[in-house]
């Protein structure tokens, strides 16, 4: 194999590796992305298919092990399945645009409780503030300023995107119980925006968007990273992370998926932005003399501490119409009413309430998210089949978990992906801390229902076999300020590898109630300024002082 050279290579091209390539290519860099997936055309997103709503459930699916394409690698489950795309731009290709913030509280829960694993982050939300920011403005996102539930934000806001009938029937019913309740933030542009169609309302953003209203880490950073020089690398799988004599990270190996070809890649700087799962899985698989167990793991800390929310879902079915079919799937509205830790309810932590328009006709029929009131077949379809579908309402209980030492991604002993690479084990056990919180949401839940005159409320069962659906793997390599517990310094570089940064869901200390995208992006624009700066300086970035 011949080796080729950049100033930078990051592994992984989605938001948070667009995010730092889009960064260091406008500061003149020479950065190189490797990206497993391809680049996603409007022409592969299958809401345009007459059978989209099933599509979705098969190449599109969110679960690698159900796609099974060239570029995934099989995940082993025990009690979570991670959901993840590669593509350039990541699984944003695939979500529904929801634009929470972490809150000041959220950096600070070592503090508040300390519970199983729980650390105060290294940095504030002030540290992340004019970030988010910017993060907001690259990507465009549609909402309304002024929730008191949150700190002021300087960064402008695209207006309100419109929502149908549900959206006045939930505020009415949160107005009436006094419960706080904001439109919600979405990364979702509802008018043209940097060259980009505005939302035509068309419905399930799930499946993608071939208008690109979707604001995806594609739109929003990785098409103008490569307008400012950053080479993107399509079916690159990455194989191992180089290091030299020293130890400091020097490059990478990697395979050209389409004909299994080897290259590698040198580079005085690597970043790591695999994602909560494909990042500790590229540390553990990178062994050398001076790192037996992996890079960045001396201290047994790689894989560990993961969290991804708590969810409960529930269906609520009303007798008046929703039109729940019009408008974006995008977030209408959430409550932060129960946000905070109250001791009285059992449990630390707290929830969101999030209330959506969800779903085509096909997935309603089947009995919505829940699937427990689906239409028979037979002579009575059509009739229960029009008493619910414009009669449907879809809410989510999003709780935070606790980061726990024993929820891990390990390397499996047997199964491989198509070049032979050991695939990840991700080892996932709800806390009874976790459960209560979600049986209170659920309880809020059947309030509000309550409250709207739903004729039926179906809620997932949260028995021993119940697993959160896994959109967030977090927390897998968590920075921190003590390199015997964790992986990167408050900088996200590797404590025991100089050279070697990582970047991504897995740096999260804690993960709040809020989905995690906006807080991705402002982690990797604030980490490129950093290696920007010091690399300016003539400098490339080293292991923290503190000894590993």
């Amino acid at each position: 194999m011949s080796a080729e050279a950049t100033d930078v290579i990051v592994v992984g091209g989605g938001l948070s590796g667009s995010a730092i390539a889009y960064t260091l290519a406008g500061k003149g860099a020479k950065v190189t992305v490797l990206e497993q997936g391809p680049w996603v055309e409007s022409e592969d997103i299958p809401i345009d298919q007459p059978d989209w709503e099933f599509a979705i459930t098969r190449e599109w699916s969110f679960d690698p092990n159900v796609r099974d394409l060239p570029q995934d690698y099989p995940v082993v489950n025990d009690g979570y399945t991670p959901w993840m795309f590669n593509a350039v731009g990541g699984s944003t290709n695939h979500y529904g645009g929801f634009w929470h913030r972490l809150k000041p509280v959220d950096f600070r829960k070592g503090t508040e409780h300390g519970l199983e694993g729980t650390r105060d982050w290294p940095i504030s939300y002030e540290d992340l503030a004019p970030y988010y920011d910017r993060a907001d403005e690259a990507m465009g996102i549609s909402g309304l300023p002024g929730d008191p539930a949150y700190p002021a934000r300087s960064s402008t806001r695209l207006p309100p995107l419109r929502h149908a009938r549900y959206y006045d029937l939930t505020a009415g019913a949160l107005d009436r119980l006094g419960w706080h309740w904001w439109p919600a933030d979405n990364a979702i542009i509802s008018e043209d925006y940097n060259g980009r169609q505005g939302c035509n309302l068309c419905g399930y953003c799930d499946a993608g968007c071939p208008r690109h209203a979707l604001s995806t880490g594609a739109h929003g950073f990785a098409t103008e990273a490569a307008r400012r020089g950053a080479e993107f690398i399509t079916g690159a799988r990455v194989t191992r992370i180089k290091t030299d004599a020293q130890g400091r990270a020097d490059g990478v190996e990697y395979v050209d998926i389409a004909d299994g070809s080897g290259h590698e890649l040198e580079a005085p700087v690597v970043v790591l932005a695999a994602n909560g799962v494909g990042s500790p899985r590229m540390l553990l698989l990178s062994t050398d003399s001076a790192h037996p167990d992996g890079l960045g793991n001396s201290h047994d800390q790689v894989g560990r501490y993961l969290h991804t929310h708590g969810y409960a879902l529930a269906d609520i079915w009303l007798e008046e119409s929703t039109q729940h079919f019009k408008g974006p799937l995008g977030a209408a509205i959430y409550s932060q009413e129960f946000y905070d830790t109250d001791p009285d309810r059992g449990a630390v932590n707290g929830i969101t309430l999030t209330f959506c328009a969800s779903f085509g006709p096909g997935l309603i029929s089947l009995g919505g998210i829940t699937g427990q009131s689906a239409a028979p077949w037979g002579a009575a379809h059509h009739e229960a089949f029009e008493n619910a579908f414009d009669h449907y309402l879809f809410c989510a209980v999003q709780a935070e978990d606790l980061p726990r030492p024993h929820n891990r991604v390990t390397l499996d002993t047997e199964r491989r992906d198509g070049s032979g690479l050991a695939a990840p084990h991700v080892t996932y056990r709800l806390h009874e801390n976790d459960r209560r919180l979600l049986e209170f949401g659920l309880d809020r839940v059947r309030e509000v229902a309550g409250e709207m005159g739903a004729r039926q409320i179906d809620v997932q069962t949260l028995d021993d076999a119940y697993s959160p659906p896994g959109w967030h793997p977090m927390g897998t390599c968590r920075m921190g300020e003590d390199p015997e517990r964790s992986v990167t310094d408050p900088w996200h570089r590797v404590w025991d590898t100089p050279g070697l940064l990582v970047c991504d869901m897995s740096s999260f200390v804690t993960g709040g109630a809020g989905n995690p995208a906006a807080s991705v992006a402002a982690m990797a624009l604030r980490c490129a300024d950093k290696l920007a700066a010091d690399m300016g300086a003539g400098e490339h970035p080293e292991a923290s002082p503190v000894a590993a």
